[in-house]
């Protein structure tokens, strides 16, 4: 695949340097907000309970939150929680996100990385950093390393089984805030990547069913919680060695995957990979373009880093469409989502008619304009709230939709 322009060429170990990333931890509070019209009904209902006044963390029950004074600033007029034309009450979750960690351990992971040790004993120990970062806490995760036959027999060079490599090594489960081993995933997690270091020869590096294992855990996965986002990280140092190594083949998977379940795919190339492999996979898994990792002294805090920018993307800027108490309608053109920023005042974010339509000022947008399941954020209004720790979104029934511009 020829890189794209804007995109400069160069050698593995610059791909660092030149395609920066970022690390974003944010706990999105999203909220609903709605009052009975001349009424001072405040009930919802939350995963069975009447929720209260708190934000809550990603891909949890929302609860009711209190709303601002409306008098907040930008081009959009702020529509107020109090306004007159208010009404009704609804509850909705923030999608969780269910991500499968996909990791090479071929014997030339044992290449020395840099005179502080091998590719696999930088990158195994970056991973389990971010295992144990704060910034991890929050996310549901599940591990598999390949070529590996623990614990499924067949996800090798030899077998090429995408069922076995669809067995993860550590199951999905959600990261804490507490430290291992308080923190039972971790833990396992960190001891599953102690436990797996690479052969010393003989392992090729079997991608097609390595991806196709790992993607076809995570459309299982979200057919079985279709409230819930999945993801693949795949990670490797080469290119495809062993099973089918046709690129078109490799990255049609992803491109399946995305199309057929919303599965995005990230493609973390260590060196030895090639910038064109990785960049075609992401790009056909929805991602654009493929996060290199160099060898050096920085192998081990770029991985992180890599990892980190990842976690702030997967913190899904879209949320369900409310649901309507019994007797009531939810009517798509009478929806306004409200932003409030840590110590600030809160704003009306406008509609736009879907994600090109957005623009550096921000906004939302509905999946399916006719037909909406689910209301999304523009990039810039994401960035801003993911990086906010306190942010709030808040979802208005009722009001006539404030929009950017004709639908």
């Amino acid at each position: 695949m020829t890189p794209s322009p804007a995109l400069p060429t160069s050698k593995p170990e610059h791909h660092a340097s030149r395609r920066a990333v970022r690390s974003v931890g944010a706990f999105l509070a999203v909220g609903i907000l709605a009052t009975g019209c001349g009424s001072a009904e405040r009930g919802s209902q939350v995963d069975g309970k009447n929720s209260g006044g708190s934000a809550a963390s990603p891909g949890t029950g929302v609860n009711l939150v209190e709303p601002g004074d409306g008098n907040g600033g930008g081009s959009t007029p702020v529509i107020a929680p109090s306004a007159a034309c208010a009404q009704g009450t609804a509850s909705a979750t923030l999608s969780g996100v269910n991500m499968f960690v996909m990791f090479d351990r071929s014997s030339s992971m044992n290449q020395r990385a840099s005179q502080n040790g091998t590719r696999w004993a930088l990158t195994s120990s970056a991973l389990n950093a971010f295992f144990a970062s704060p910034n991890a806490a929050g996310l549901q995760l599940a591990l598999r390393f390949f070529p590996h036959d623990l614990p499924a027999v067949g996800c090798n060079q030899d077998s090429c089984d995408l069922n076995a490599c669809a067995a993860p090594l550590v199951g999905l489960g959600a990261l804490t805030p507490a430290a291992a081993p308080g923190d039972v995933q971790e833990a396992s997690l960190i001891n599953a990547t102690t436990m797996s270091a690479p052969g010393m020869a003989g392992q090729g590096t079997p991608i097609f069913p390595a991806l196709g294992g790992a993607l076809q855990w995570a459309s299982a996965q979200r057919k079985a919680t279709p409230d819930q986002n999945s993801v693949v990280v795949l990670v490797t140092d080469g290119e495809a060695n062993g099973c089918d190594t046709d690129l078109g083949h490799i990255s049609a998977l992803a491109a399946k995957a995305l199309a057929d379940d919303g599965i995005r795919t990230y493609a973390i190339g260590l060196t030895g990979s090639q910038e064109a492999d990785m960049d075609r996979i992401a790009l056909a898994g929805g991602t654009t373009q493929g996060i290199f990792v160099s060898d050096g002294v920085n192998t081990q805090q770029e991985l992180l880093d890599a990892l980190g920018a990842i976690r702030g993307q997967v913190l899904d800027c879209d949320f369900a469409m409310p649901v309507a108490k019994p007797g009531l309608v939810v009517d798509k053109s009478l929806i306004n989502v409200n932003y409030t920023p840590t110590g600030g005042m809160q704003t009306t974010l406008p509609q736009v008619a879907n994600e090109a339509a957005c623009s550096t000022s921000g906004g939302w947008y509905y999946d399916n304009p006719a037909a909406p399941t689910r209301i999304a954020l523009c990039k810039s209004s994401c960035d801003r709230v993911t990086a906010d720790t306190h942010a709030s979104l808040d979802i208005l029934l009722g009001c006539a939709t404030a929009t950017d511009g004709p639908k």
